[in-house]
């Protein structure tokens, strides 16, 4: 088994570093050192939106809304909650896709990337039945890998839902998102499902998507989205694509409207970043910026590493390791009061990794 999955990973390193070839030319890298930080508060500071409907939100119970309320309340607080509202759960690091703005991709070019693997029951039943005992309100199943690659992805819903979780979601390419596999994560109660679509014009497409075609997914989306309205209407489905500095992509995400507007829920759009693997390349200090993630959140890799961000693909600021540890141990030991401590005292600069972080700047 460890030779097949070393002969995979040797065969994915070579097509990421075809996929990555040149993809610098869209780098966003000439904003680092600018200074145009919104003040107010944003507890979802990684991403923008449109919102196109919020018939699903109406669908939702007081309890997940008082969820949402304190989602953005604790951060702007700055309180420290007796466990994480919501875990970031990587079921698995495999990924059928090579889109060159993907860290993953960058990091597997450079062949530094980890052992590709997937999340045993036992490892997924260990980390849900915590969450549950500690009142953990929301789960996303994924960070670097395509969840719907996961076999038991279907359970995996199923059984949070079951044992209680409020609000289950994951990021997906939605090139593995089947008719037989949308009918069945909606019936298992999926909450939200987020769509990364990071082109309309085919060509584009298929350099942004490396693997997969925009005719397949748009069928995949459109065949969800008919679905979620039968079985399950108070699931959101958000739409999202990269941005570059190249006007071509505004165009693009107008076009992203005129398709998807009076179908999907949000359309929303985040700005591309280089990835220097090789330097440490920083961004301008924003005074009086905190970060939300260190109070609302816990990412829980495959390798089990457990990270406070979601920028950090390099595992730069590891707090812990969520197979040898308890979860709610890691949540309060030395290193993640200190991270929320800096953070809460305006002092995120003093943090090697967060220097190196955009959202200040978004």
């Amino acid at each position: 088994m460890k030779k097949e999955k070393s002969k995979a990973y040797k065969k994915q390193s070579e097509n990421a570093k075809e996929s990555i070839k040149n993809y610098d030319q869209f780098s966003m890298s000439e904003n680092r050192n600018t200074n145009l930080h919104n003040r107010e508060f944003n507890s979802n500071a990684s991403y923008y939106e449109e919102i196109c409907s919020t018939k699903w939100k109406d669908l939702r119970d007081k309890n997940y809304k008082d969820y949402r309320n304190l989602w953005h309340e604790i951060p702007k607080l700055k309180k420290t909650l007796d466990f994480p509202l919501h875990l970031d759960i990587e079921t698995t690091n495999v990924c059928n896709l090579l889109c060159p703005m993907c860290p993953r991709t960058v990091l597997l070019a450079d062949e530094s990337f980890g052992e590709l693997g997937y999340l045993t029951k036992e490892e997924y039943k260990d980390i849900i039945d915590q969450a549950v005992e500690h009142n953990c309100k929301s789960i996303k199943l994924n960070y670097l890998g395509e969840p719907l690659a996961h076999k038991e992805i279907i359970w995996q819903v199923k059984y949070a839902k079951e044992k209680g979780i409020l609000d289950v979601m994951f990021n997906s390419n939605a090139s593995l998102l089947t008719k037989e596999k949308s009918k069945e994560l909606l019936e298992a109660g999926l909450d939200n499902l987020f769509i990364s679509f990071d082109a309309v014009d085919p060509h584009e497409f298929s350099i942004q998507r490396k693997g997969t075609t925009v005719g397949k997914v748009i069928d995949n989306v459109f065949n969800f989205i008919l679905l979620r309205n039968e079985i399950r209407p108070s699931c959101q489905v958000r739409l999202s694509m990269v941005m570059y500095k190249d006007e071509k992509w505004q165009r693009q995400f107008d076009a992203l409207k005129i398709i998807w507007a009076n179908h999907v829920d949000a359309l929303g759009w985040g700005y591309y970043i280089d990835r220097d693997i090789k330097n440490s390349i920083y961004f301008s200090e924003v005074k009086g910026y905190h970060c939300a993630q260190p109070f609302q959140r816990m990412f829980l890799k495959y390798n089990g590493n457990v990270t406070i961000c979601c920028i950090d693909d390099k595992d730069e600021t590891i707090v812990g390791n969520w197979r040898e540890e308890k979860l709610k141990d890691i949540w309060h030991n030395e290193k993640y009061k200190e991270i929320r401590r800096l953070h809460g005292t305006g002092n995120y600069y003093k943090m090697e990794m967060c220097k190196k972080c955009y959202m200040p700047h978004s």
